[in-house]
């Protein structure tokens, strides 16, 4: 089985934790590169998080830490608690020594030397701000029109409302690339809160975690208790708990698992204003614009949580 090359591009946080495990154990991506930006914390903190997530899963990639602050925005994230923690992976103590090392190249620098030296085209998958995406596209235009296969995204929303309307934290941080990826006429599939509000974990899933015996399962079952304490105190409850970003991971390891999307147009306002850094999604296809999205709004939640399950019992 020929592998999906992908580059994931993240800001750890305890939901990028399970789209790294996701990709990292499955047989069918090939993980060219894991770039940093922040998003859920600052630089320092998200890289700190995803050296520590390698290293306890016994997983080796290049990590390369990129885009400290948005394009043009000001960069408003604390130390807050927040739903993910001060550390931004609150729940779980790792090893103090780690001899992993990010690259001391920049995440943009990485994601082009991987592009250019692919025989094959890369899916780039964002589970944080776009801001390197956005730096990506801008600066070499030809390069991913050639070489990017498509972007799977955890971000925007559609129809769902958890504070403000059409806003969700990934794509309304930096509006500006946002808007720079949306519009770049790459293919690009949006998994934003619609479907991962509907795809949400209970205990059963985090006794199977515990129930693998590997470092991998109760590293997660533990970091996810305490998000799902966090989300559900900070944000809403729902009887069970959201892992956002892996839905993204997961439409690239099996397509299948999608069981409702529609194509539409989305645009992205940044101008100032109540919508700015909103996902406006044509769903009555009412603009006359062309369709740039495609918007996931159901997964199959039995098989999402077996891949989860199925790639952490691959790892350490």
């Amino acid at each position: 089985m020929e592998k999906v090359p992908v580059i994931i591009d993240c800001d750890p946080g305890h939901d990028d934790m399970v789209a790294l495990v996701l990709a990292l154990g499955s047989q069918r991506l090939d993980v060219k590169a894991i770039t940093n930006v922040a998003g859920n914390k600052v630089m320092e903190k998200v890289v700190k998080n995803t050296l520590n997530i390698l290293n306890y899963c016994g997983a080796e990639c290049i990590v390369a830490p990129g885009a400290s602050r948005p394009i043009v925005r000001a960069y408003t994230r604390t130390d807050s608690e927040g739903c993910h923690g001060v550390s931004g992976l609150d729940g779980f103590d790792f090893p103090r020594d780690n001899p992993l090392k990010p690259s001391d190249r920049k995440a943009v620098e990485v994601m082009a030397e991987i592009l250019r030296s692919s025989k094959e085209k890369v899916v780039l998958i964002g589970t944080g701000p776009l801001t390197n995406l956005g730096l990506l596209i801008r600066t070499f235009p030809e390069l991913c029109e050639e070489k990017v296969r498509g972007i799977s995204l955890m971000g925007g929303t559609c129809h769902f409302i958890l504070t403000r309307p059409f806003m969700e934290f990934n794509t309304y941080l930096d509006a500006e690339a946002t808007k720079i990826v949306f519009e770049s006429g790459l293919p690009i599939t949006m998994y934003g809160y619609d479907v991962t509000y509907r795809t949400l974990f209970g205990q059963d899933f985090l006794d199977s975690l515990k129930a693998l015996g590997n470092r991998t399962g109760l590293m997660m079952s533990s970091l996810l208790q305490e998000f799902w304490n966090m989300h559900n105190r900070v944000w809403i409850d729902l009887g069970g708990c959201p892992v956002h970003d892996a839905c993204a991971v997961a439409g690239i390891i099996d397509p299948s698992v999608v069981t409702k999307s529609e194509r539409m147009y989305v645009e992205i306002p940044t101008e100032p204003g109540p919508l700015s850094g909103a996902t406006i999604c044509d769903y009555a296809h009412r603009s006359g614009k062309p369709e740039n999205v495609e918007v996931v709004f159901e997964m199959d939640n039995e098989k999402f949580f077996r891949m989860i399950l199925d790639s952490a019992g691959a790892l350490a």
